[in-house]
Protein backbone atom coordinates (compact mmCIF):
# COMPACT_ATOMS: atom_id res chain seq x y z
CA UNK A 1 0.00 0.00 0.00
CA UNK A 2 2.53 2.23 0.43
CA UNK A 3 5.93 3.09 -2.01
CA UNK A 4 5.82 1.21 -5.16
CA UNK A 5 8.62 -0.80 -6.86
CA UNK A 6 6.46 -0.68 -10.33
CA UNK A 7 5.75 2.52 -12.59
CA UNK A 8 2.16 3.86 -12.00
CA UNK A 9 0.92 6.73 -14.17
CA UNK A 10 0.36 9.19 -11.53
CA UNK A 11 3.68 9.52 -9.43
CA UNK A 12 2.66 9.12 -5.84
CA UNK A 13 3.71 11.79 -3.78
CA UNK A 14 5.69 11.14 -0.31
CA UNK A 15 5.34 13.34 2.40
CA UNK A 16 8.11 16.13 1.86
CA UNK A 17 6.60 16.57 -1.27
CA UNK A 18 3.23 17.36 -0.34
CA UNK A 19 0.98 20.85 1.83
CA UNK A 20 1.53 21.12 5.23
CA UNK A 21 -2.21 20.29 5.61
CA UNK A 22 -1.78 17.06 3.39
CA UNK A 23 1.12 16.50 5.23
CA UNK A 24 -0.81 16.44 8.18
CA UNK A 25 -3.11 13.54 6.73
CA UNK A 26 -0.52 11.48 6.19
CA UNK A 27 0.66 11.80 9.35
CA UNK A 28 -2.93 10.79 10.83
CA UNK A 29 -3.21 7.92 8.01
CA UNK A 30 0.99 6.62 9.23
CA UNK A 31 -0.37 6.36 12.69
CA UNK A 32 -3.74 4.92 12.44
CA UNK A 33 -3.09 2.08 9.84
CA UNK A 34 1.02 2.05 9.86
CA UNK A 35 1.12 3.12 5.94
CA UNK A 36 0.32 6.27 3.89
CA UNK A 37 -2.44 4.08 1.30
CA UNK A 38 -1.08 4.63 -2.60
CA UNK A 39 -4.47 6.62 -2.97
CA UNK A 40 -3.96 9.26 -0.77
CA UNK A 41 -0.46 9.52 -2.53
CA UNK A 42 -1.79 9.96 -5.59
CA UNK A 43 -5.27 12.26 -4.39
CA UNK A 44 -2.27 14.36 -3.09
CA UNK A 45 -1.54 15.71 -6.47
CA UNK A 46 -5.31 18.06 -5.34
CA UNK A 47 -4.77 18.81 -2.00
CA UNK A 48 -8.66 19.65 -1.68
CA UNK A 49 -9.46 16.10 -3.27
CA UNK A 50 -7.40 14.55 -0.98
CA UNK A 51 -8.62 16.49 2.40
CA UNK A 52 -11.87 16.14 1.17
CA UNK A 53 -11.62 12.04 0.68
CA UNK A 54 -9.85 11.88 4.10
CA UNK A 55 -12.77 13.89 5.96
CA UNK A 56 -15.54 11.90 4.08
CA UNK A 57 -13.78 8.34 4.74
CA UNK A 58 -13.12 8.98 8.18
CA UNK A 59 -16.84 9.51 8.63
CA UNK A 60 -17.83 7.13 6.32
CA UNK A 61 -15.58 4.17 8.40
CA UNK A 62 -15.71 4.70 12.04
CA UNK A 63 -17.84 3.81 14.30
CA UNK A 64 -21.53 4.95 13.96
CA UNK A 65 -24.75 3.36 13.64
CA UNK A 66 -22.56 0.48 12.15
CA UNK A 67 -19.19 -0.62 14.19
CA UNK A 68 -15.75 0.47 12.27
CA UNK A 69 -14.84 -2.85 11.63
CA UNK A 70 -17.64 -3.98 10.40
CA UNK A 71 -17.88 -1.04 7.79
CA UNK A 72 -14.40 -2.38 6.83
CA UNK A 73 -15.27 -6.04 6.40
CA UNK A 74 -18.40 -4.93 4.24
CA UNK A 75 -15.30 -2.60 2.37
CA UNK A 76 -13.48 -6.04 1.48
CA UNK A 77 -16.09 -8.18 0.87
CA UNK A 78 -17.20 -5.49 -2.21
CA UNK A 79 -13.44 -5.49 -2.87
CA UNK A 80 -13.12 -9.40 -3.44
CA UNK A 81 -16.33 -8.80 -5.47
CA UNK A 82 -14.58 -5.52 -7.88
CA UNK A 83 -11.92 -8.07 -8.22
CA UNK A 84 -9.24 -5.30 -6.40
CA UNK A 85 -6.30 -7.15 -4.35
CA UNK A 86 -4.75 -3.49 -3.21
CA UNK A 87 -8.73 -2.82 -1.77
CA UNK A 88 -9.11 -6.08 -0.03
CA UNK A 89 -5.45 -5.96 1.58
CA UNK A 90 -6.12 -2.37 2.86
CA UNK A 91 -9.56 -2.36 3.97
CA UNK A 92 -8.90 -6.28 5.33
CA UNK A 93 -5.67 -4.60 7.28
CA UNK A 94 -8.31 -1.69 8.42
CA UNK A 95 -11.22 -3.85 9.93
CA UNK A 96 -8.32 -6.21 11.87
CA UNK A 97 -7.44 -2.91 13.07
CA UNK A 98 -10.83 -1.80 14.49
CA UNK A 99 -11.12 -5.08 15.90
CA UNK A 100 -12.22 -7.70 13.25
CA UNK A 101 -11.20 -11.27 13.74
CA UNK A 102 -8.62 -13.15 11.55
CA UNK A 103 -12.16 -15.61 10.56
CA UNK A 104 -13.86 -12.86 10.10
CA UNK A 105 -11.95 -11.75 7.45
CA UNK A 106 -11.06 -14.47 6.04
CA UNK A 107 -14.76 -15.16 5.65
CA UNK A 108 -15.56 -11.93 4.00
CA UNK A 109 -12.50 -13.21 0.85
CA UNK A 110 -14.97 -16.07 0.75
CA UNK A 111 -17.91 -17.85 1.91
CA UNK A 112 -19.25 -15.70 4.14
CA UNK A 113 -22.21 -17.21 5.31
CA UNK A 114 -19.98 -19.85 6.84
CA UNK A 115 -18.27 -17.54 9.16
CA UNK A 116 -18.87 -16.37 12.75
CA UNK A 117 -21.02 -13.38 12.29
CA UNK A 118 -24.60 -13.34 13.67
CA UNK A 119 -27.69 -13.25 11.24
CA UNK A 120 -28.21 -9.48 11.59
CA UNK A 121 -24.39 -9.09 10.06
CA UNK A 122 -24.48 -11.73 7.49
CA UNK A 123 -28.02 -9.86 6.29
CA UNK A 124 -25.93 -6.73 6.22
CA UNK A 125 -22.95 -8.26 3.81
CA UNK A 126 -26.26 -10.16 1.77
CA UNK A 127 -27.81 -6.89 0.95
CA UNK A 128 -24.13 -5.26 0.21
CA UNK A 129 -23.70 -7.87 -2.42
CA UNK A 130 -26.63 -7.46 -3.92
CA UNK A 131 -26.69 -3.55 -4.28
CA UNK A 132 -23.06 -4.29 -5.48
CA UNK A 133 -25.17 -6.88 -8.46
CA UNK A 134 -27.35 -4.49 -9.08
CA UNK A 135 -25.02 -1.36 -9.82
CA UNK A 136 -22.96 -3.83 -11.58
CA UNK A 137 -25.89 -5.12 -13.80
CA UNK A 138 -26.75 -1.74 -14.52
CA UNK A 139 -23.64 -0.48 -15.81
CA UNK A 140 -23.10 -3.62 -17.83
CA UNK A 141 -26.59 -3.06 -19.85
CA UNK A 142 -25.62 0.53 -20.75
CA UNK A 143 -22.35 -0.67 -23.02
Amino acid sequence: MSGSTSTTRIPLLERDQVTPEVANVYNALQKAWGVVPNMFKTLAHTPALALATAGYLKALLSDGALAGWYKELIATRMSVLNGSEYAVSAHALSARQKGASEEQIVAVKSDFEQGPFTQTEKLGLRCAEKIHRAIWMTLHSLR
